[in-house]
């Protein structure tokens, strides 16, 4: 499964172009569930596909681990 679309960060919220994949590696598996509780978070919709970006995994590891074994990970 692929996918080529900025992606957003379950963590910060934000969206960026840089974000951008060709495969699903690294996205959580069970998207609508963090679609719902992104949402109560964050007050909007998510833009995209979520993950765990690359700066909240290095200042926050233990949301991201958690976050990971909540919604899964491709």
């Amino acid at each position: 499964m692929a996918t080529e679309t900025p992606l957003t960060c379950y963590i910060c919220g934000e969206t960026s172009e840089e974000w951008i994949t060709v495969d699903m590696i690294g996205l959580f598996r069970d998207q609508a569930a963090a679609r719902g509780r992104f949402e109560e978070k964050h007050g909007r919709e998510p833009e995209s596909y979520l993950f765990v970006c690359p700066d909240c995994e290095s200042e926050n590891p233990y949301h991201a681990e958690n976050s990971r074994k909540k919604y899964g990970m491709y």
